[in-house]
């Protein structure tokens, strides 16, 4: 409970900080934040300068995420590494109320859309750091790693701007995910995860989590 007391109070914190609360972005608006996300990635200059506003503004998301972006807590995960435009429209999906989270939900609408921009480019370019998973690489994961999530997640399992980086997540939030979806959840809904894993077992789940969460 001190925890969360502690959250909370860091969220009043934020949106007494905050003029007003930004409106969440419709796709078009998201479209175009993702171009400019790419133009701010090739402009050395342009990309310092939001490395140095979503430092100041990620102050919010230490203490849950770490100040580099590697959790503090194995239900949390890495934003560290995180592909910036991935995380950037998890953003605005918590904004919107698509995607709900105790915390995230109360955050995200809060900051300007500049201000989730800046905290993406910032947590993107920090490195995923090694981290004792408590489980070992499991052959059955990765065979089913093989077969089923490369696709999305690349060989490597470091997605792309449409989908996440999995690599080096904590076991413990990469279990609870994947049995989320084979529990049809309501708050991941509509995700294509729950086809794709339909079919697979819990210990199947927890073999591709303990594989996953030993990439590099």
């Amino acid at each position: 409970m001190k925890f969360w007391r502690q959250c909370f109070w860091v969220l009043l914190s934020s949106a007494a900080v905050c003029c007003a609360q930004a409106e969440p972005s419709d796709d078009a608006s998201v479209n175009a934040m993702l171009l400019k996300m790419q133009r701010i990635e090739q402009s050395p200059a342009e990309k310092q300068l939001a490395l140095e506003h979503g430092k100041e503004r990620a102050l919010l998301c230490f203490r849950c995420h770490g100040e580099d972006g590697n959790s503090l807590r194995d239900y949390i995960p890495n934003l560290a590494s995180q592909n910036a435009a991935y995380l950037f429209t998890q953003f605005e999906k918590f904004a919107n109320g698509q995607r709900e989270n105790y915390v995230m939900s109360k955050l995200a609408p809060s900051l300007t859309t500049e201000e989730r921009i800046d905290i993406a480019v910032y947590f993107a370019d920090k490195p995923v750091l090694s981290r004792t998973q408590g489980v070992i690489s499991d052959a059955k994961g990765k065979k089913i790693y093989d077969s089923l999530c490369y696709a999305c997640h690349g060989t490597t399992g470091h997605g792309d701007q449409q989908y996440p980086r999995i690599a080096g997540q904590p076991y413990v939030f990469l279990e609870k995910t994947l049995l989320s979806f084979k529990n049809n959840d309501p708050q991941r809904r509509n995700s294509p995860m729950t086809g794709v894993i339909q079919n697979l077992t819990e210990a199947d789940l927890k073999a591709v989590a303990a594989w996953v969460s030993n990439l590099p």
